[in-house]
């Protein structure tokens, strides 16, 4: 029998020597493993949107109106705008006036002089106006805003209250109003509907008054009798502004009221009034004042407030309080002076 040559068996090498390459091969398809998995979720499953939420609460008012869109509305002004608002079909929000009069303000920059003002915000001109066959003498100041926000009130010692008062040109320095008349003086009485920025103060009707209020949406309304203002309604409505004195010298479509004016005598008034929303006017009217000013009546402002294309008109606080300021000085001759008073309306350029 033919013995069989012995052979030498494998050699099996050590696990020990094996440990190096059996680690880096797992690694290696541990990380394409996770590529791949990183792909899958990232590029090919869809994720859902997340929202963030600030956790700042944003100001009571804005330093400076958000416009519709965050494109200028004036191209010029925009050089890289590359889509105008009319493209964007935004609407604008209420009481924003800056497509309505994109031309009145400017880029940025603060034009003024001693008549005039014009920065991004505002637009105010002041005239004076004197007829000396009537020995009359008046200031207007032509005001058109980008945002109902630029009209504002301010109370006398910032607190609301009777027998609170203070200087009209302190309270229009204190507010950096670029212009400023006198209110209607809430403060005199207990009665009156007081809704002051938006905040409803005081609600209570008082006989032979007017109230006029301005909403959010720049416009103007005039309520003669105590049923026909709902005053939930109104907030609801977006009530802004309000004053409680008068009379509506127009019946809100530029037209003289039917029936006249019942004062006749010649005194100092302070007129607020609207040609459209956005577009507002300040007058006042000097008086008692011989050979400089006498003053007008109901009539007499009636006319003028026509004559200057003023759809809506109404009567504030006159006499000594007849007060206003353009650029932190008093534009008119108030009477003896003038005298304090409870509040102020003044025109603000939210950017400054």
């Amino acid at each position: 029998m033919q013995n069989r040559p012995n052979r030498r068996p494998p050699r099996i090498r050590p696990l020990k020597q094996m440990r190096p390459a059996l680690i880096a091969l797992i690694d290696i398809l541990v990380i394409a493993v996770c590529l791949n998995l990183f792909a899958l979720f990232d590029h090919v499953i869809p994720q859902p949107s997340r929202r963030v939420v600030s956790t700042t609460p944003p100001p009571a008012s804005a330093a400076t109106p958000a416009p519709a869109s965050t494109v200028s509305p004036d191209a010029s002004a925009s050089p890289d705008a590359s889509v105008s608002p009319e493209a964007t079909n935004a609407p604008a929000a209420v009481g924003d006036f800056s497509a309505r009069f994109a031309d009145k303000f400017t880029s940025g920059e603060v034009i003024k002089t001693e008549t005039s003002y014009q920065s991004a915000n505002v637009n105010i001109t002041l005239s004076t106006h004197r007829d000396d066959e009537n020995d009359q003498t008046y200031y207007i100041e032509d005001i058109y805003i980008r945002s109902i926000e630029c009209l504002r009130t301010l109370f006398a010692d910032d607190a609301f209250g009777k027998a609170i008062s203070e200087d009209v040109l302190s309270m229009a320095n204190r507010a950096n109003a670029v212009a400023a008349i006198n209110s209607d003086y809430y403060g005199y009485g207990n009665g009156g509907i007081v809704i002051r920025n938006g905040e409803l103060y005081r609600d209570k009707w008082e006989d032979g008054e007017e109230v006029l209020v301005i909403f959010r949406d720049g416009t103007m309304r005039v309520y003669r009798d105590q049923s026909e203002l709902d005053i939930n309604q109104a907030m609801a409505d977006g009530a802004w502004q309000s004053f409680s004195f008068g009379p509506a010298f127009l019946d809100g479509d530029g037209q003289l009221r039917e029936g006249g004016y019942a004062r006749t005598n010649h005194d100092p008034r302070t007129i607020i009034g609207m040609v459209e929303p956005g577009h507002y006017m300040f007058i006042v009217i000097d008086g008692r004042q011989s050979g400089y000013a006498r003053g007008m009546t109901y009539t007499e402002c009636a006319r003028l407030c026509q004559s200057l294309g003023l759809m809506t008109a109404y009567n504030l606080d006159g006499g000594r309080t007849s007060q206003m300021t353009f650029l932190g000085a008093i534009a008119n001759q108030p009477y003896k002076d003038g005298r304090p008073t409870s509040d102020i309306v003044y025109i603000a350029d939210t950017a400054s």
